[in-house]
């Protein structure tokens, strides 16, 4: 007959074989997480205005504090619009556009009515997008910044044609006081 010393260590040494044969050993590849792919975008955009297939939205703050984080490009025109006067449109079209034009005027608020008067037009010319594809065109103005000047009134238009289409960039058309 075995001891109870000898079962004992007959037990113990079973266990600690049956343990090890279990243990993943530490060489063993582990599994490569899945990368997260990223939501379609929903269209029409939501929140965006639409007249004809062609969509257009001004951004809040915090939409542009997002683009801003997610696009490197950006920081050159963050430190102009830190000196002048800018705006932001978002745009989408149905369709696709060859090239986009943003109209807008810059106001200020007069002193005296408190009112907010035209002192220029702007013209930004933008290159075009593709159906449904979303771009941000931005609104540079020569005004300096002043908590009393903006940007608005912002008319957006998608052009077709693929002949004649114009430089990029911004053109300001200060409206002339008239004395009298």
């Amino acid at each position: 007959m075995r001891s109870r010393g000898a079962i004992s260590i007959a037990i113990a040494l079973s266990l600690i074989f049956a343990s090890t044969q279990l243990a993943t050993p530490a060489f063993a590849a582990k599994k490569k997480p899945i990368p997260a792919t990223s939501p379609k975008p929903v269209w029409p955009p939501p929140g965006f205005k639409e007249n004809n297939g062609v969509y257009a939205k001004v951004p809040t703050s915090s939409e542009l504090v997002g683009l801003l984080s997610a696009k490197r490009s950006l920081p050159k025109l963050l430190k102009q619009c830190e000196q002048t006067a800018c705006g932001a449109v978002f745009v989408a079209a149905e369709r696709g556009c060859t090239w986009w034009e943003v109209n807008s005027a810059v106001r200020k608020v007069n002193d005296a009515t408190l009112m907010r008067e035209r002192i220029g037009t702007l013209t930004t010319i933008a290159k075009g997008t593709e159906g449904r594809i979303q771009s941000t065109i931005f609104l540079l103005s020569p005004e300096p910044v002043d908590p009393r000047v903006s940007v608005g009134n912002i008319r957006v238009v998608c052009h077709q044609e693929t002949s004649n289409i114009p430089k990029p960039g911004n053109t300001y058309t200060p409206i002339v006081a008239v004395d009298n």
